[in-house]
């Protein structure tokens, strides 16, 4: 069944595996798109829609010569719930075992038919190595609109990613309206309505919003109108009673308003090691919860777990950043917390954070950050990143750096405890780009994540040629 990935119909990410027959499959104008009785007729829509042609849609119909067809029920097992079977004959028939599956399917035809109107004959079984596959975007530091958002989004759903990670606080602002507390709310900001909207347009791409109050560092803007609950000017006071009210407040109202499996906390960048004596009512107030052995590190892991616990409460989800996990010597870490490893200089690293029990992402430093404005913008190479670099590859930080020899640390690929990686936009300097060119950065960027995350056979073996392959491709 697996063709050399050159003899494939050429998209992003490549087909799995692919064998091929004579003859091809030309769309014409009369052709229909038919949905059988049970069928994913939304996402059959959504593909009349992209074709950009008046496609019918017809639901509870069989397909004839010349038709697309769009089934589910797919016995193959293999397929999961994000893979789909296309074949290529007369019908061009997409199936799946789920809504997903079919709509990744059509991922994959939208491209095929993007520079002419024919695909050669033959059969395709597609599916992703890793269920995590996305964008995070610093919303935080940065407005960005609901227009250019829709965009990006658009974009991860031609690239079959599934994953928005909505970081919307930071020190420089918090970007969404509020109720129990507006006057934390910076300008400019996404209304609920706005935001509602969009994890609709997201959800109906299959696409996951995943949003993010980073907390308790990194709380500038919250905290600005509160200084009787800061611990610092960036920093909530996690011993105040009424600080975690507030923060309680906070998460249970974005609770609401966004209704995924997930929530992240944030949680990195609180302290150093070294700074905790500097706040030694954290030491005392950990020592009274959890006894003489505990440190100032324990108040802060306390209070990770008590986010844990309210989350999940309302039947969510935990997430939190890497460093600072080790900073306690009483208190551990939930094991039920998804932990998101960026880098190993502050934190523990993905082998420890798998030995305890969790689930990671690969979200390393190098190669899946897009930093604007620090040090002029720090963009890993995207030769280097398609050619070298695998999701159970983790780089951190010092990546490039480190003395001459030093491996990363490599896990079993697939490994079910890695969930996968997404692309991170980081806004050091938030008027350090235009919106338009912080689009341009990250578009070859996703190209290759789309591609990793997938991780499907590579479709070509230098990125220069990727490159020519992604041009041709693209929208």
């Amino acid at each position: 069944m697996c063709a050399p990935a050159a003899a494939r119909p050429a998209t992003i990410p490549a087909l799995r595996e692919w064998r091929a027959e004579p003859g091809n499959f030309v769309l014409r104008d009369s052709a229909r798109i038919v949905v059988p009785a049970g069928g994913p007729l939304a996402e059959a829509r959504l593909l009349a829609a992209d074709l950009g042609r008046r496609h019918p849609v017809l639901a509870g119909a069989a397909g004839q010569p010349g038709d697309i067809e769009l089934a589910l029920g797919a016995s193959d097992r293999k397929l999961g719930r994000e893979g789909y079977r296309l074949e290529v004959g007369s019908v061009l028939r997409i199936e799946a075992r789920t809504a997903a599956g079919a709509f990744y399917g059509t991922r994959s035809v939208v491209q095929l038919l993007r520079r002419k109107r024919s695909i050669p004959a033959g059969t395709a079984r597609d599916w992703p190595r890793y269920p995590e596959r996305g964008l995070m975007l610093d919303n935080g530091r940065r407005y960005f609109t609901p227009r250019w958002l829709r965009a990006r989004i658009r974009e991860l759903a031609d690239l079959k990613l599934n994953q928005l990670h909505l970081h919307f606080s930071d020190d420089q602002g918090f970007r969404i309206a509020s109720r129990s507390h507006p006057e934390i709310v910076s300008n400019p900001h996404l209304t609920k309505r706005q935001v509602r909207s969009l994890v609709a347009y997201a959800g109906a791409r299959h696409i996951r919003v995943i949003p993010e109050i980073d907390m308790p560092g990194h709380m500038r803007a919250a905290l600005a109108r509160h200084p009787d609950l800061r611990l610092s000017p960036t920093r909530l006071d996690v011993t105040n009673p009424a600080a975690r009210r507030f923060a309680r407040e906070l998460i249970l109202e974005y609770l609401d308003l966004f209704p995924g499996r997930y929530w992240h906390g944030g949680a990195d960048e609180y302290l150093l090691p070294a700074d905790y004596a500097l706040y030694p009512q954290l030491e005392r107030y950990a020592r009274a919860r959890h006894g003489p052995r505990a440190n100032g590190g324990d108040a802060y892991l306390d209070f990770v777990n008590w986010m844990d616990r309210l989350v999940r409460s309302r039947g969510r989800t935990l997430r939190v950043w890497n460093d600072g996990m080790s900073d306690g010597s009483a208190v551990k870490l939930r094991r039920d917390i998804v932990v998101d490893w960026w880098a190993g200089h502050t934190g523990p690293g993905p082998r420890t954070l798998i030995r305890q029990g969790h689930r990671i992402l690969n979200a390393g430093w190098w190669p899946t950050y897009y930093v604007v404005g620090a040090l002029g913008g720090l963009h890993a190479s995207m030769r280097i990143a398609y050619e070298t670099w695998a999701v159970n590859r983790f780089h951190g930080l010092a990546f490039g750096l480190e003395p001459p020899g030093t491996p990363p640390v490599v896990l079993p690929r697939g490994l079910r405890r890695n969930l996968g990686s997404e692309l991170h936009v980081w806004n050091d300097d938030p008027d350090g780009e235009t919106d338009a060119q912080t689009a341009r950065g990250i578009a070859p960027r996703l190209r290759v994540l789309a591609q990793k995350t997938w991780d499907s056979p590579l479709p070509v073996r230098r990125y220069s040629a990727f490159q020519r392959l992604a041009n041709r491709l693209r929208p």
